[in-house]
């Protein structure tokens, strides 16, 4: 059983920083801190805590309204701690951190025991110039974070450029471009316009305006296309699968659409199958929302469907396949 977790949201960083270290004798709770509506966004979805500890300052802003639908999808409990100056929207109020903390560390039972295998430092890795050989296509929305660190945990420092459309809220990309970074071996980066693709390279569309896509004119490289949403969606992992169809008779393309709510990248998925791109589809129960993934699979878009944990070494055997051939 891991442990139960909790996230401090305040943009007060020395008070942020007094609480987590108050919170530190609390043995078998993760407590976790979030300074940015950035950040908080970026662990609600990867950590998924079960309690949720938010300043007054905080609650009061326009962008902690924009997480509420994912506080409610993750059923978080909310606390609000400080004076508010507005209703707090049916969230329990405490008027200082010492009560906000006695109410959550009432609640949340530490788990038993468990070995823990110590966090990974971050590798400093120069990507590869050899000939990309390959691509590696993803597509991921709700739940996507968590989904995401899993399939890419596996991959190596010279991993094939790989290419990432994550529906996220406008301003929260870079932050996860950050943590993706710091977690991972492949270095990750935010897409840019004419980027040229590198093997050991994940590259994510940061851009709310524009779609992810890569051509091979003058050797592969990003290209960041404007236009209207497409699929209810700008960036659209239609728009990256559709690119990947067409190129697919002239570079190995491997595509995942993991867990998502919507149809987003459906159409693509089956449009690179039909060009003989090899694709995987996230199975129902790995799945926070079995939306994007099951209509591929009903559409008949995707070659496997795959829990979570095998996607990653999956999409990396074919690459072990392609070397073994052409050795």
């Amino acid at each position: 059983m891991s442990n139960p977790v909790l996230l401090i949201a305040d943009p007060n960083i020395s008070r942020l920083t007094a609480l987590l270290r108050r919170c530190e004798d609390h043995h078998g709770v993760t407590v976790l801190g979030a300074a940015t509506p950035g950040e908080a966004y970026v662990l609600l979805e990867s950590h998924l805590p079960r309690r949720v500890a938010v300043a007054a300052e905080f609650a009061e802003s326009i962008e902690f309204d924009a997480l509420a639908d994912i506080l409610t999808m993750i059923d978080a409990q909310v606390v609000i701690y400080g004076q508010m100056r507005r209703p707090a929207g049916g969230y329990p109020v405490h008027s200082s951190p010492e009560q906000m903390l006695s109410r959550l560390f009432g609640g949340l039972q530490p788990a038993r025991p468990a070995a823990s295998a110590p966090p990974r430092a971050a590798e400093a890795v120069q990507p590869s110039t050899d000939p990309v050989g390959g691509v590696v296509l993803l597509g991921s929305s709700t739940g996507g974070i968590t989904a995401l660190e899993t399939v890419l945990g596996s991959f190596r420092s010279d991993c094939p450029p790989t290419l990432i459309v994550q529906h996220i809220r406008p301003g929260f990309a870079d932050g996860l471009v950050r943590r993706l970074d710091q977690l991972l071996k492949p270095r990750v980066v935010a897409a840019e316009d004419g980027a040229p693709l590198r093997r050991g390279v994940v590259y994510l569309v940061a851009a709310a305006d524009r779609h992810l896509g890569f051509v091979l004119r003058g050797g592969p490289k990003i290209r960041l296309i404007p236009g209207a949403p497409v699929s209810g969606h700008r960036p659209s992992v239609d728009m990256l699968f559709t690119d990947g169809a067409a190129l697919a008779d002239r570079l190995d393309v491997r595509a995942a659409l993991l867990t998502g709510m919507g149809a987003d990248g459906a159409q693509g998925m089956c449009a690179l199958r039909r060009a003989g791109a090899h694709t995987i589809a996230q199975d129902r129960d790995s799945s926070v929302v079995w939306g994007m993934p099951r209509v591929a699979i009903e559409m008949g878009g995707a070659a496997e469907v795959l829990s979570l944990s095998r996607i990653g070494p999956a999409l990396l055997s074919r690459e072990a396949v392609r070397q073994r051939r052409l050795s």
